[in-house]
């Protein structure tokens, strides 16, 4: 057997070795590109079970966090999407998805304004045995607009509500080429010409030039704008409805010869659908007549009567149901008119509600109340009629205003005896809502505040009080799912002796909708028998966490506290009284089914019990 020299088995075994990784590596890379590698080319000594284990990362000075999370979201690789692409199983697949990835994450630069900036990919092995992509980031200079003008077909320049430049929809200079700027900017300009007379506006096309040695781009919107009109005559139609027409015209928001704008048009579909009466509301446009377009309002109403049925349950408060019948458009000028029966363990009532919108002026609505009830409670034994009539108007989107006057006829019976009141109230109320739904809310606040002076006759002696309300809850998304919720309370009367306010109108803390864990009512001053007697202040506060399990199921935690006290203003000294709980929801089209249980953290001996249950509609604030 022939010795080969030393020299010569070296370079005889290094040919071998490279043969062998050709064979195993390279050949493999081209081939499984081509039509995917034999199992036994491929990486196997790195690979996870669903796909070789790797990793990516954004690289690159002076990234904008927004920017950065763009680019992420851009990314196909490694991306956990149910419908994308399986997982690469190979380097070679790896190294081809990157590269892919470089022309999404290019064009969000390019969205972005980044005109001159880069982007490369590379696949590195990490520790481990694992492999990163890496995608580096190149800004560069960012491009900026320099001009944005506009030209219109069949017209010269701006002028009788055509916008000429970028300027006139308040671009101002020095701001970034992103896409999302320019069409904005172009969704404008159509928009201006249809709230100015061109309701046929369209966009043409658009021409973005940009010059990457200044980094500047020059923008030209090519528009036609069409003919420019006034409202013409405004026809209705509601076959087989009894809304008088005179009011719809009220809710119009444009008037015959004004510049046409389609602003207007949407406002006026938009207080139609407030009203609640119109089940099919259609605003549109007639043939144009000159240079008016006529508009024609198509209305399909609703049914005009509701019947609502609710009950309610609580260890304390006992059963109850309530239920009312409502009619809309009494007269014809969307009239409402409710009433209302509710019987429960501890009361009984009868009430009736009136509304008249656009009462003297567009903003406003004349309200009127009655009601009789009998009321029978550990407190006190009641009963009592009253009336009012007040005026509500509209002083923004969220807030709204009242100020009304008030009569009642009232005999409370509790520890002080018997006692009879005839009382005029003034009450003034101030509303503030940004809350998204009213049974449910998930965010935005509520707050209330609301004083009446009283005066007249207790035990046919003369008598005056002032009763003050503060309360408000704001609500926070936290998720999708999960809520967190928060309310308080605070009120105070002014007057002599707690007894020269009726027994329902003085404040009480404890039950469903107040401190939850006590009974109703019992959160507050007790008298020798331990019945509650009523304050002239209350201070109340609540916090409750609000996870939605499933569409239809959701969990409550919650910590009440609060109390009624006998002096007109709360003092340091007088302790709050706690409860906590958990509960329920049933979510339904109509709002929550809620049940809670309850504790009281600052129980009484013999007069606390250990827990309390409450079961109704609606969440508790």
């Amino acid at each position: 057997m022939t010795r080969l020299p030393p020299r010569t088995l070296f370079l005889s075994c290094a040919l071998a070795a490279l043969a062998v990784l050709a064979a195993a590596g390279v050949r493999a890379d081209t081939e499984e590109e081509a039509n995917g590698a034999p199992e036994a080319e491929r990486y196997s000594w790195d690979e996870a079970r669903d796909g070789i284990r790797f990793t990516t990362r954004v690289e690159g000075r002076r990234i904008p966090d927004y920017l950065r999370d763009l680019l992420e979201e851009a990314r196909q690789l490694g991306a956990d999407t149910p419908d994308g692409p399986p997982p690469p199983a190979t380097l070679a697949q790896l190294r081809r998805r990157a590269q892919e990835d470089d022309k999404r994450l290019d064009e969000v630069l390019r969205s972005e304004g980044y005109y001159n900036g880069s982007i490369s990919s590379s696949v590195r092995q990490a520790q481990g045995g694992d492999f990163e992509a890496v995608y580096l980031v190149i800004l560069g200079t960012r491009t900026m607009i320099e001009t944005f003008d506009i030209v219109y077909s069949g017209h010269e320049g701006g002028g009788e509500g055509r916008p000429a430049s970028g300027a006139d929809l308040g671009l101002e200079p020095g701001k970034a080429a992103t896409a999302q700027r320019i069409i904005d900017l172009t969704q404008k300009a159509v928009t201006t010409l249809q709230n100015n007379g061109y309701p046929q506006a369209q966009l043409d096309r658009r021409r973005v030039v940009v010059d990457l040695s200044s980094s500047e781009a020059h923008v030209t919107l090519h528009i036609s704008a069409g003919q420019r009109y006034v409202f013409g005559e405004t026809r209705i139609g509601n076959p087989d409805g009894r809304t008088n027409p005179a009011y719809v015209r009220e809710l119009l928001t444009f008037q015959q010869g004004e510049t046409y704008s389609r602003a207007a048009v949407d406002e006026t579909t938009e207080a139609l659908r407030a009203t609640g009466l119109f089940s099919g509301i259609s605003v549109s446009s007639g043939d144009p007549q000159g240079g008016a377009l006529p508009q024609e309002i198509e209305l399909t109403e609703r049914e005009a009567r509701t019947i609502r049925l609710g009950a309610s349950w609580s260890t304390a408060e006992g059963a109850g149901v309530r239920g009312s019948w409502e009619h809309r458009n009494l007269f014809g000028a969307a009239e409402t008119i409710t009433l209302g029966l509710a019987i429960a363990q501890i009361e009984q009532s009868a009430t009736a509600d009136f509304r008249k919108p656009h009462f003297l002026r567009p903003d406003q609505s004349l309200l009127a109340s009655a009601e009789i009830a009998h009321e029978e409670s550990d407190a006190y034994k009641e009963d009592r009629a009253r009336a009012g009539v007040s005026l509500e108007r509209v002083l923004s989107e969220r807030w709204t205003g009242s100020l009304g006057v008030t009569f009642q006829l009232t005999e409370t019976t509790d520890s002080n005896g018997r006692i009879g009141y005839q009382l005029f109230g003034i009450p003034a109320t101030v509303k503030y809502d940004s809350t998204d739904d009213v049974l449910d809310p998930s965010k935005g606040i509520r707050a209330t505040l609301n004083g009446t002076p009283y005066f007249g006759a207790s035990d046919e002696e003369p008598t005056t009080f002032t009763k003050l309300e503060a309360s408000g809850s704001t609500y926070l998304g936290l998720s999708e799912e999960l809520t967190l919720a928060l309310r308080g309370r605070y009120g105070l009367i002014a007057a002599g002796d707690t007894e020269d306010v009726p027994g329902s109108t003085r404040f009480y803390a404890g039950g469903g909708g107040s401190v939850r864990g006590y009974g109703y009512q019992m959160a507050g001053p007790l008298d020798n028998a331990g019945d509650p007697e009523g304050g002239r202040s209350v201070l109340e506060a609540s916090v409750e966490t609000r996870y939605r399990v499933t569409e239809t199921i959701g969990a409550v935690a919650f910590i009440d506290g609060g109390q009624a006290f006998t002096n007109t203003v709360p003092t340091l000294g007088d302790p709050l009284l706690w409860g906590a709980g958990l509960g329920l929801r049933y979510y339904t089209p109509i709002g929550p089914i809620r049940a809670d249980v309850a504790v009281p953290l600052n129980r009484r001996r013999n007069v606390d019990d250990a827990f309390q249950i409450y079961v109704s509609l609606g969440q508790a604030f």
